[in-house]
């Protein structure tokens, strides 16, 4: 079966700095796929070069059959690859349903973008309770669930999630993670990247491990989380 994203031998670097050192994964339709490692192991830096806001040193990344390697953020976005980046990036000023609407800005499709942001409130309540409310104004928990919303709107075909769970409550956490499983039953495909080990490996069907910036181990999510060297690194267990 061909996979919906293929990832061949990526190198990425900020200067002389290379911190993706030729990495090759891939993610197939209606899978969650995940990325874990510690900081600095080059899990945010490869997301970024997919969406397009980095470009490569070399490598290949194959998009729905077609090479979008250091292709631009926005044309990456209308073949369906949407990225919800770490730290949120909401627009702190501008309402929920105004940022939720930001997110369909490729799209011509009034009705449906309608209908899309009345999911978004279906999905979280709290969202459609204070859609006039400046997005700035929510909590954590409550932004994470704006930037999950606002990325979906565009529709994807792979909707990758850069560190969900980071700086929330264990409640809001739980809920996150639990949409993120519901997004899959509804056969959306995700790339996700999360340093909660625990949880990602749960969710995912495949998970990778990087460390400084190279895959140095994969397998099904159920293998990780239940391989020794996995589970004394990441899961803090002796």
């Amino acid at each position: 079966m061909t996979a919906l994203l293929e990832v061949k031998d990526l190198k990425v670097a900020y200067g002389k700095i290379e911190a993706v050192k030729g990495i090759s994964f891939s993610v197939h339709a209606g899978e969650i796929v995940t990325l874990i490692g510690t900081n600095g192991a080059g899990k945010t830096t490869t997301l970024r070069t997919l969406s397009g806001l980095l470009k490569p040193v070399s490598g290949s990344v194959v998009f729905d059959g077609e090479e979008i390697t250091g292709v631009g953020a926005h044309k990456v976005v209308a073949k369906g690859l949407a990225h919800s980046p770490e730290g949120r990036r909401i627009f702190p000023n501008l309402t929920i349903e105004e940022n939720l609407k930001l997110g369909a800005f490729l799209r011509k499709d009034a009705d449906g973008i309608e209908r899309d942001i009345e999911s978004s409130y279906e999905r979280f309540p709290i969202l459609g309770e204070r859609r006039r409310q400046a997005a700035g104004t929510l909590s954590g928990g409550e932004q994470q669930m704006l930037a999950m919303g606002r990325a979906l709107m565009s529709q994807p075909k792979l909707l990758m999630l850069d560190e969900p769970s980071m700086g929330l409550s264990p409640i809001m956490m739980q809920k996150i993670m639990e949409t993120i499983a519901e997004l899959k039953a509804q056969g959306t495909t995700i790339l996700l990247v999360e340093q909660n080990a625990q949880a990602a490996l749960s969710l995912a069907d495949q998970g990778h491990v990087m460390e400084i910036g190279k895959v140095v181990l994969s397998g099904t999510g159920a293998d990780l989380l239940h391989d020794e060297s996995v589970r004394k690194a990441y899961l803090g267990e002796d």
